[in-house]
């Protein structure tokens, strides 16, 4: 192909082209892509390196466009964030074509993520990894290709949890539970899971410059193996849903989802077992009239092939999740 190209990151519009990102921010190394506001980052980089690592991974972005061109191209650099590899889902009119893995590495990459023969009108979205930072240098599109961002959906969905959330540990960043439900209900995500956080208060921003219709919230396993006490995370969730209510939650409907099934789930922590644990999260968030509780236990089977670590579902464990949740 002998066509130009054209790099959307140079045209004044390319932040239409990006769901599920609050901003863009210019570095001497690349665009980085924020699912957090830079309050938020500022709070995890303070509190925990971990989080705050795991805050800057692009989870639930996606680009989205319309467009005649026959190829696409990224120049990213992919670093380590939650894992040393990363994926990025592609689909084309709503079907899967590539599904890209690759590893982490400090040097500049280029991926070849559509390359069809002919030219005809397509929509095409590729889905960010949920478990590695990324640095864009250039999307790459045929430079006379009619390329146009895709409307968003009316409705919007905010998912607030912990690595299960970020989408750990599909290989897939498309298999994660809130990027597959977020298709099914047809509602634009801001997914800000991070991996190994808690019931936090001091996380949210109640300025978030996004207007929900619909939360979920899935901490809490975390917050077990942290040897928290029941009376503890009761006050907690008790403070947390308090809190969201009168702010970013104020018009949505909020779902809690109460922790998973884990391997380890039986053993007696400060909190008791975690099934005991988990009926005081669901017990406490019961009290909201206008919070729903979702019995996460019931989401995903007590399979270990469903999880990849006895903890983390698999792509085939979130398949699992999302077809109960959304019932």
């Amino acid at each position: 192909m002998n066509a130009g190209r054209m790099n959307l990151l140079e045209r004044e519009d390319f932040n239409a082209f990006f769901s599920g990102c609050l901003r863009t921010v210019q570095s001497d190394s690349g665009l980085l892509l924020h699912r957090h506001t830079a309050k938020q980052i500022a709070y995890y980089e303070e509190t925990n390196e971990s989080w705050a690592i795991r805050s800057r991974c692009p989870a639930g972005i996606k680009l989205n466009l319309h467009s005649h061109t026959r190829t696409l191209d990224l120049r990213v650099r992919i670093l380590p964030g939650a894992r040393t590899y990363a994926g990025f889902d592609v689909e084309v009119d709503g079907r899967t074509t590539a599904a890209i893995q690759i590893d982490t590495s400090d040097g500049i990459q280029s991926l070849c993520l559509v390359d069809s023969a002919t030219p005809s009108q397509r929509q095409i979205s590729i889905t960010f990894p949920q478990s590695a930072i990324v640095e864009l240098h250039a999307i790459e599109v045929e430079e006379d290709s009619q390329t146009t961002a895709v409307a968003a959906p009316q409705k919007k969905y905010l998912a607030l949890g912990d690595s299960i959330t970020q989408g750990m540990d599909a290989r897939g960043p498309a298999s994660a539970y809130a990027v597959q439900l977020a298709r099914v209900l047809d509602v634009e995500l801001l997914n800000q899971g991070v991996g190994g956080h808690i019931f936090d208060l001091d996380a949210l921003d109640d300025e978030l410059p996004y207007h929900p219709d619909i939360i979920t919230i899935a901490y809490g396993t975390n917050d077990w193996s942290r040897d928290t006490t029941r009376e503890e995370i009761s006050s907690r969730v008790e403070r947390y849903l308090t809190r969201l209510e009168k702010t970013v939650g104020q018009s949505a409907h909020i779902y809690l989802l109460t922790p998973l099934w884990r391997a380890t789930g039986d053993e007696v922590r400060k909190g008791g077992t975690l099934a005991q644990f988990s009926a005081t999260i669901g017990e406490t968030a019961a009290t909201f009239t206008d919070v729903t509780v979702v019995d996460g236990s019931t989401l995903v089977p007590h399979l270990p092939g469903l999880f990849a670590d006895g903890i983390h579902p698999t792509d085939e464990g979130f398949l699992h999740y999302t077809l109960n949740l959304q019932r």
